[in-house]
């Protein structure tokens, strides 16, 4: 078994496709479901679903997605002017908190 996706239910999917875009993750594949529109983001074996029904409210529960970049502290000022962080906890680990624009958290980890 592989992991190959993680679903993100979103309002707005073309400011949430912005948004990752702008961490280096572009739509690999984007297309309408019925009432739904979705896109798988990324060019690795593991890809980011975006969908959006239309409502404008979204629940997620207590979880995060991480990636790395190699100025983290830049990347994550230019998307969340407030941005937590560094967070460290444990040796050689640093990440800055951002929110998408669902409030949806994301990691910036240094690499």
């Amino acid at each position: 078994m592989a992991f190959v996706h993680t679903t993100i239910h979103v309002t707005d999917i073309d400011r949430s496709i912005a948004f990752y875009s702008r961490l280096g993750i572009d739509v690999s594949r984007r297309f309408k479901a019925g009432d739904r529109e979705i896109a798988f983001l990324g060019d690795g074996e593991t890809k980011l679903e975006l969908v959006a029904d239309g409502t404008s409210r979204v629940d997620y529960p207590g979880i995060s997605i991480g990636f790395t970049s190699g100025d983290a502290e830049a990347l994550a000022r230019s998307l969340d002017e407030k941005f937590v962080g560094p967070i460290c906890p444990g040796p050689g680990v640093r990440f800055y908190m951002v929110k998408d624009p669902d409030g949806f958290a994301v990691q910036i980890l240094q690499g």
